[in-house]
């Protein structure tokens, strides 16, 4: 965004989109989604130009629930959650085009610490309720996943608009055991689809970006509990400022739309639901020829049911492998 002294350096954007393509953490089972919640933020609809990009996300959670939920093949209550992840992403924007959009493949592996606290840890076959507070805790390798984007772009004078559709496969792989609380994977297959936008406003600096899909679970093996599938929602308001600064508001919604099977029987109809809202900013800056980013976002959650409620911090740097193009004369 180019008037008033403010403007959006396109390598940056390119970066920083890379960041709308894929999420990972945990599970339904467990009162998380292998959705991450809050990944996709800014410029979420953008594909970038071709070429290599990474971004890296530190991640931090920290939440609690007097709720029941099913772990690891256990019924826990009282739940106390905590998760500092390291999330590193590598992106490859093609030169393929389909229907006229840019294709982009690319897959994420998360590495990072969780700590989790409950009342109660084991449940008898008859349904009976067994043992006292437990804390566990665990530093691993989570679940990767892999995903490809198809995205479009159009310009009308100072008016940007970018939208794509997306698919991303969560790959059951990461630090798991049954009977274990504290686990980095989900020991289950996912698939995520869904559509995202942007919409920008370069004379006024203005950027509007939201993403929509849904989250397919499937079984867990080990402790034979599907879990149900899951809508999500996520939206970015923010205004570009000068000297490379931004501001902004970002929220996300989710809520499971089928019941999980399988689990205890005291667990009934159980769906989860959960919003987040909070600050966002960012800074672009140059360095090595190459444009770059760090955007920090807190969500802070409310309306949670059946899942941990609490607090979510990220922050984003992000960067193109290749050097920024000479500036046109």
């Amino acid at each position: 965004m180019n008037k008033n002294g403010i403007r959006i350096k396109p390598a940056l954007l390119m970066a920083l989109s890379v960041a709308c393509l894929w999420g990972n953490a945990y599970a339904v089972e467990g009162g998380k989604s292998l959705y991450l919640l809050g990944k996709r933020g800014p410029v979420a609809g953008l594909i970038p130009k071709p070429g290599w990009y990474v971004t890296n996300d530190l991640y931090y959670y920290d939440g609690d629930s007097n709720q029941e939920f099913p772990i690891a093949g256990l019924l826990n209550k009282g739940i106390s959650a905590e998760a500092q992840v390291n999330v590193l992403q590598a992106t490859w924007i093609t030169d393929t085009r389909l229907g006229n959009g840019r294709l982009a493949i690319g897959g994420v592996v998360p590495y990072g610490h969780v700590k989790i606290e409950a009342d109660a840890t084991a449940t008898t076959p008859g349904g009976t309720t067994l043992g006292g507070g437990v804390s566990d805790s665990l530093t691993d390798v989570g679940d990767p996943a892999l995903a490809a984007s198809l995205g479009w772009r159009k310009r009308d004078g100072d008016l940007f608009r970018a939208w794509n559709i997306y698919s991303t496969v969560f790959i059951p792989v990461g630090a798991y055991k049954e009977g274990r609380i504290a686990n980095m994977g989900a020991n289950r297959w996912g698939l995520d689809v869904g559509t995202a936008f942007t919409f920008g406003n370069f004379k006024k600096g203005r950027e509007f970006s939201g993403v929509l899909g849904i989250t397919f679970n499937g079984e867990n093996d080990d402790t034979d509990y599907d879990s149900g599938n899951e809508a999500h929602l996520e939206l970015t308001y923010k205004q570009h400022l000068p000297s490379g600064f931004s501001a902004g508001l970002v929220g996300y919604y989710s809520k499971q739309f089928t019941s999980d099977s399988g689990g205890p029987k005291v667990l009934g109809n159980f769906k989860s639901r959960v919003g987040g809202i909070g600050p966002e900013m960012a800074y672009q800056f140059k360095a090595a020829g190459r444009s770059m980013g760090l955007d920090l976002r807190w969500y802070h959650e409310f309306d949670a049911k059946n899942r941990v409620e609490g607090d979510a911090v990220f922050l984003t740097f992000s960067v193109p492998l290749q050097p920024d193009p000479p500036p046109a004369k």
